[in-house]
């Protein structure tokens, strides 16, 4: 078989628009978070998507176990997280799921990173 390296160049087209996160956003993220980070991985996750905590602030073993958990949790909300997902984008369930490899994951960041969700995570950083 071939080992050749494959280089993708492309960007990835986003199917999607997200609205900025409200209120009754805090319950449905509460019970995601809950679920994918143990709890002394939540308050430094909180922390950094809230801007408080840089990635240097808590160091690269916590990102590191940060990154870990995220992956092997991610299962457990899985469909909380295509629900919350949907109501965030106004798109069903069954389309993000059939949307193409990867997309799903750019919609956290996208919603993390959105700088008119910074006073939602900051205020959610709070509750830890």
């Amino acid at each position: 078989m071939d080992n050749k390296e494959i280089t993708v160049t492309e960007e990835m087209n986003k199917p999607y628009t997200l609205r900025p996160l409200k209120d009754k956003d805090l319950w449905p993220v509460l019970d995601i978070v809950g679920k994918v980070f143990p709890d002394d991985l939540s308050s430094a996750f909180l922390g950094v998507v809230s801007g408080q905590m840089t990635v240097r602030d808590i160091g690269i073993s916590m990102v590191s176990k940060i990154i870990t958990a995220v992956i092997r949790n991610m299962s457990a909300v899985h469909d909380e997280m295509y629900a919350f997902l949907s109501d965030v984008s106004g798109l069903p369930v069954e389309e993000i799921e059939n949307m193409e490899f990867g997309t799903t994951p750019r919609m956290i960041w996208d919603i993390v990173k959105n700088e008119k969700n910074n006073g939602f995570f900051g205020e959610l950083s709070k509750l830890s």
